[in-house]
């Protein structure tokens, strides 16, 4: 159970806007390997993984969970990047290699589960929890469920046919769950330090956005390595991401502050009593208590 004091007392539901690509033949998790930042060679039936698609100059075109089916891998990405990820795993496919990559963004929904106590709405579906793992993908009728650790705190998150989503969303508020817009999520995600395309995407690098567990560097080639490497081996960043907590949520975009230099917010929320944002400050400016905004308000600086 979560001690986190804004979370629901038991459960909130969001279904996720998400690209679904999937990768079929026998040669599905080599090319992937190939492509992206983490090994997938060794994912077993059910296994699930995170990694980036970065290209050549190391900067951030997708981030992906992986579920692993035999010769059939889901791609679970940000919302709007479906298309170009497809393209882009294709252009790396050998002649020779028994390879197809699907789009799945009609057949697939993603719902996202986050509160004090959503194993009770689970147990309610006649489901056991113990039963859900964070390396793995559990099946339960025709969907999929795993885990994902977000701060102090865990999500749920749920793959499902399409046509099934209403029917379990409406079954999970029958058990307590409460159903909540984009709004009370960007909220959350912001809270609980999770990222998406707002700040996952080609202006970014991924060590700036803390996502060094997802950069192997020890593994074989992919797009964007040389890049990786040569940031690894010099130790320090120019940006880091930080949230920003505060009475009222700067606006997004960039923010040129005194002293400090470029803050690029990149994403902002609003709550009853408050503000949260993320933001993309220099490295030197981390160790802040505060910032100061052009406006003269000011945000306390948090590391992710």
């Amino acid at each position: 159970m979560s001690s986190e004091s804004f979370l629901h007392p038991l459960a909130e539901v969001f279904i996720l806007p998400s690209s679904i690509s999937v990768v079929k033949g026998t040669d599905a998790l080599e090319h992937l390997n190939r492509s992206l930042t983490t090994d997938t060679t060794q994912i077993g039936l059910h296994g699930k993984q995170d990694a980036l698609l970065c290209n050549a100059n190391g900067r951030i075109l997708d981030r992906l969970t992986l579920c692993n089916l035999e010769e059939q891998v889901i791609l679970v990405g940000n919302h709007g990047t479906g298309g170009d990820t497809r393209q882009q795993l294709l252009q790396g496919v050998p002649w020779d290699q028994d390879v197809a990559i699907m789009d799945g963004d009609a057949a697939i929904g993603h719902l996202k589960l986050v509160g004090r106590a959503v194993d009770r709405c689970l147990v309610g579906l006649g489901f056991d929890p113990t039963d859900i793992d964070l390396q793995s993908w559990t099946e339960f009728g025709s969907s999929l469920i795993s885990r994902s650790r977000a701060g102090d705190s865990f999500v749920t998150e749920i793959l499902i046919p399409t046509a099934e989503i209403d029917n379990l969303v409406d079954i999970l508020i029958d058990n307590g769950a409460e159903q909540i817009d984009s709004e009370r999520w960007g909220e959350l995600r912001i809270r609980l330090g999770i990222l998406d395309s707002n700040e996952m995407n080609p202006s970014n690098l991924p060590f700036e956005l803390g996502l060094h567990e997802l950069v192997k560097l020890d593994k074989g080639c992919y797009p964007g390595q040389e890049i990786h490497a040569r940031m690894d081996s010099r130790g320090r960043l120019a940006r880091t991401l930080v949230r920003l907590d505060c009475k009222t949520p700067p606006s997004v975009g960039k923010h040129i502050l005194p002293g400090i230099g470029r803050v690029v917010v990149t994403s902002n929320a609003e709550y009853e009593g408050g503000g949260v944002a993320l933001a993309i400050i220099p490295n030197e400016a981390k160790g802040l208590d505060e910032l100061i905004f052009d406006d003269g308000s000011t945000a306390k600086v948090e590391l992710i």
